[in-house]
């Protein structure tokens, strides 16, 4: 109701979802939406998670929801996708619809997202293209640690003993950037050296075009693609990704 009342006035409305307890990833989407001149900043999330973050951060209004809320039946009805398919099926549907059932709900003209979840980001993507929901999506960049490694809490489940492997994911994107002048194949033996140094066999190396699709084979012979990366290190699985300029030097 708030969002359709600020709407008819001409304010920008911005949906940030989470899921989890808040991190500096999770702030770096709220304050994306709060640089959008005049806008009323919602975030979504679980009744569980600790809001202080949020209140803190002064957002405008915090949607609080479960999944029996969202769906009293169950999640009857699925977003799926080839991207969801190859990442899991039916249980990989799940988070993308949760987002199109928010998206419904609270109505925003806005979507703030990470492409720290990048087959996420990417698949709801099409679903408001295809689905022509009227939502313009803000991609906002991976937050990293010093060493390299994306904020989030996935990567805190991994072992001490397992650290390194985990950097060594995240720096093989680096690698794969600075070869990117050299074309694709030159940005994947860059990147498999770099795992195979830290004894990392990736579950998946690959180069996409931007959309992830509809296969490796889609990445452009030149210009932007993206370069993805999967290893299960310590007994978590974890996917990186960066955006490469093939042929192009890294600056």
């Amino acid at each position: 109701m708030l969002a359709s009342v600020m709407k008819k006035q001409g304010t920008p409305v911005l949906l940030v979802p989470l899921t989890t307890s808040i991190h500096a990833g999770h702030r770096a989407l709220v304050r994306v939406a709060q640089r959008i001149p005049g806008a009323l900043v919602i975030v979504a999330i679980h009744p569980d998670v600790d809001c202080t973050p949020l209140i803190d951060a002064r957002v405008d209004a915090i949607f609080t929801y479960t999944d029996a809320e969202l769906w009293p039946s169950g999640p009857r009805t699925l977003v799926n996708s080839p991207l969801s398919q190859a990442a899991g099926g039916a249980g990989a549907s799940v988070p993308v619809t949760r987002i199109m059932a928010l998206l419904g709900i609270i109505g925003p003209t806005d979507l703030v997202l990470g492409e720290k979840n990048i087959r996420q980001l990417v698949q709801v993507q099409q679903a408001i293209t295809d689905l022509h929901y009227p939502v313009v999506v803000h991609e906002v960049p991976t937050v990293r640690t010093s060493e390299g490694l994306p904020v989030s809490n996935r990567y805190a489940d991994i072992p001490p003993a397992d650290h390194d492997k985990a950097v060594a994911v995240s720096a093989s994107l680096i690698a794969g950037t600075y070869a990117a002048q050299d074309g694709a194949a030159a940005i994947l033996v860059a990147a498999h050296e770099v795992l195979a140094a830290a004894g990392v066999e990736p579950d998946e190396l690959a180069l996409y075009s931007l959309m992830l699709g509809p296969a490796p084979e889609s990445a452009p012979e030149a210009g932007d693609a993206r370069l993805v990366v999967s290893a299960t290190v310590g007994g978590v699985c974890i996917t990186d990704s960066v955006r490469v300029v093939l042929g192009a030097k890294p600056h």
